[in-house]
């Protein structure tokens, strides 16, 4: 049985749980109890939550591309976007929160439209940064 060691920089809440079974002992105790060679599939758990739950991180800036880019969207935008502008939005936001580029299965689904919206929401606050 290998030793675990405390992730000190963790991605997500599966981590921050892995992290507090190591220290507590219960990673250990699970290890021991499921040393019949069956997974417990904490792997998969650990990278749903980090999925589920990331850890914000820094925003990073804007190049100039994309601020002329984000600028020129801001002003033809409308309450309907087009599938262009979804994919668009989809890569900026992933370059910029450096999080896994997603892009909807669906585009009419509501779950959808309320991510790009927080997408929009968040890269407006980024992008108002630059404005004097």
């Amino acid at each position: 049985m290998a030793k675990r060691k405390v992730n000190k920089n963790p991605k997500g809440l599966g981590d921050i749980v892995e992290n507090i079974t190591i220290v507590t002992g219960i990673k250990k105790v699970v290890d021991i109890f499921t040393n019949d060679g069956k997974d417990c599939n904490c792997d998969k758990r650990k990278e749903k939550l980090n999925k589920l739950f990331p850890i914000k991180t820094k925003a990073n800036c804007f190049t100039k591309e994309q601020h002329d880019s984000w600028k020129e969207f801001k002003e033809v935008r409308t309450i309907k976007i087009t599938h262009e502008q979804i994919l668009f939005i989809c890569e900026l936001y992933s370059n910029i929160f450096n999080l896994p580029y997603w892009k909807p299965s669906c585009f009419a689904c509501s779950g959808t439209v309320r991510s790009i919206s927080t997408m929009i929401d968040r890269l407006d606050i980024v992008y108002n940064t630059y404005e004097d």
